[in-house]
């Protein structure tokens, strides 16, 4: 039996259309295709397939398909093999990388700048002379100023083991560089809630009371925590509510491969069985978009007023779980606030209940015109809440975004320790839900020796007067103080230097000044208004 030749569905529609177009060129042609008297129409060779995945960091990582001839990519594809179950799909964002290459305004070359900080004015140069400059530049920092004058600024344009890390690598070898403390997205949801939760990287010695590291197998409370946080595939299984405070999965976690996927199943779990979802956000956003029983509006920021009022209804109504907050918490009322702190009205009920130092009650009738939800309305999310089996409470990251967002976290996470539904099946921890890790490759191993750490919104600061910063005075980690002033900057895959930082024109004015940051490398595929700065 013969073979078939392997031929694609493009392949075959390629040389269909070479054959038909010799075919109509008329009969002596036809003729002369048997008579071996004209050439032979070949068909093109099959393309060649490349697998990977997104590397866009909403964490999904779904898979792409690139097709190549002759070394150059041709079209991608993602996922169209995968069963009826689940099928990898990159959303649009991802299947447009496919535009970024072959896009006009894709940097080629490397360039050095001609004009002012800002200006995008640029020369071409060769890969040979980018180089030298850079480790010119590297040399002259580490000499001059220290490793400590070195910062790889944040930036998420490019998630991969090939990536940010070989540079981490790179700069560790040469004697380290400074860290970077938290991120953008969740700053502030990263800095409090080891102070809610407890790190378990250093607890107390039951014998001795003695505080003692655990090291890396340790885990502790964290934004992408798929340990702590239960999954919407926990509450598929378990939950009759589930409860979302500015969180939209079906925008920020897109994909096939991503939360979306089981957020969908778990909606028709959840729904099927008489339970309901409701979601708490200033904005009818992708995911409440057709299901408007889901949707309750909210002035921006003000979430932790709205969790206050609920907490006013449970306890006036004596809904807490009182034994679960003696056993497992602290400060909850005076039964278990530090000796120190005993009978000063400092309690959590205190605050809640106008006993504490603002002698405000937390009604919903004082939290209706603050979150322009009406005191009704609130008395009815209390009492579906505390009246659910399993609810699945959980925070995106846009509540924490804004001046003391760390209050509104630590609000959002105290709703499920009030009543003790933490820890059982179809639950959460109030955080977001748990990130779906589907990383492949580790990535490249390192050690910085450098143990100095910047919290991330820091940096301008940095630029500006260092020297001056502290752990008192700005939240400096891993040690007392900044040894220098960021004299060399280095931006990977980012537009981080100015479209998303705090202040803008500050930044601007800063990095104007080419005799605080002396230097600043821009590695990106694109002239973005960060790399206008390079």
């Amino acid at each position: 039996m013969q073979t078939m030749p392997s031929m694609n569905r493009r392949t075959f529609v390629k040389t269909s259309g070479a054959l038909g177009a010799l075919a109509v060129s008329g009969g002596a042609a036809g003729g002369a295709l048997f008579k071996g008297s004209a050439p032979v129409a070949h068909a093109e060779a099959a393309d060649e397939i490349h697998w990977s995945q997104c590397n866009v960091n909403c964490g999904g990582n779904c898979i792409f398909q690139w097709h190549s001839k002759d070394g150059k990519i041709q079209y991608m594809e993602t996922d169209n093999l995968g069963s009826t179950d689940l099928q990898a799909r990159a959303c649009l964002r991802g299947r447009a990388m496919r535009r970024w290459l072959n896009s006009p305004d894709r940097l080629m070359y490397p360039m050095k700048r001609v004009g002012k900080r800002g200006e995008g004015k640029f020369e071409r140069i060769s890969w040979d002379e980018a180089i030298d400059i850079i480790v010119e530049k590297l040399k002259t920092t580490i000499d001059k100023y220290g490793n400590e004058a070195i910062y790889i600024n944040y930036a998420t344009g490019m998630y991969s083991a090939t990536g940010r890390v070989p540079i981490q690598r790179l700069l560790s070898l040469l004697g380290g560089y400074v860290n970077q403390g938290y991120d953008y997205s969740t700053h502030m949801l990263q800095a409090v809630m080891p102070y809610m939760y407890g790190s378990a990287s250093n607890i107390a010695d039951p014998k001795t009371g003695l505080h003692k590291t655990l090291g890396k197998k340790a885990t502790k409370f964290s934004p992408y925590d798929n340990v702590n946080a239960s999954s919407f595939s926990e509450a598929e299984a378990h939950s009759d509510l589930v409860v979302m405070f500015g969180n939209s999965p079906a925008e920020t976690r897109m994909g096939g491969a991503n939360a979306v996927w089981d957020y969908a199943l778990m909606r028709e779990a959840v729904l099927g069985r008489g339970g309901k979802i409701v979601n708490i956000d200033f904005r009818l956003n992708e995911s409440s978009s057709g299901h408007p029983d889901e949707w309750l509006p909210i002035r921006p920021g003000t979430d932790a007023a709205l969790v206050s009022a609920i907490a006013y209804e449970w306890i006036k109504g004596d809904r807490i779980d009182k034994e679960f907050l003696d056993k497992y918490c602290v400060g909850y009322d005076d039964d278990t606030m530090p000796e120190s702190a005993k009978g000063q009205n400092k309690s959590y009920k205190d605050y809640i209940m106008g006993t504490g130092y603002d002698k405000i009650e937390k009604t919903p009738e004082w939290a209706a015109p603050i979150t322009q939800i009406p005191a009704s309305k609130i008395r009815e999310l209390a009492d579906m809440i505390a009246s659910a089996k399993a609810p699945f409470i959980c925070q995106g990251w846009g509540s924490q975004r804004h001046t003391n967002g760390e209050d509104t976290t630590r609000a959002i996470c105290m709703l499920p320790i009030l009543i003790g539904k933490i820890g059982l099946p179809g639950t959460n921890t109030g955080q977001r839900e748990a990130e779906p890790p589907t990383y492949l490759v580790g990535k490249i191993p390192f050690t910085n020796p450098i143990k100095t750490t910047l919290p991330v919104y820091q940096w301008v600061n940095a630029v500006d007067h260092g020297h001056k910063m502290t752990a008192k005075n700005a939240g400096i980690m891993g040690a007392e103080k900044l040894g220098s002033d960021l004299k060399f900057i280095w931006n990977y895959a980012g537009n981080c230097l100015t479209n998303q930082h705090g202040d803008i024109n500050y930044t601007h004015e800063v990095l104007s000044d080419e005799s605080k940051c002396e230097f600043i490398l821009v590695w990106d595929t694109v002239m973005t208004d960060s790399a206008k700065y390079a």
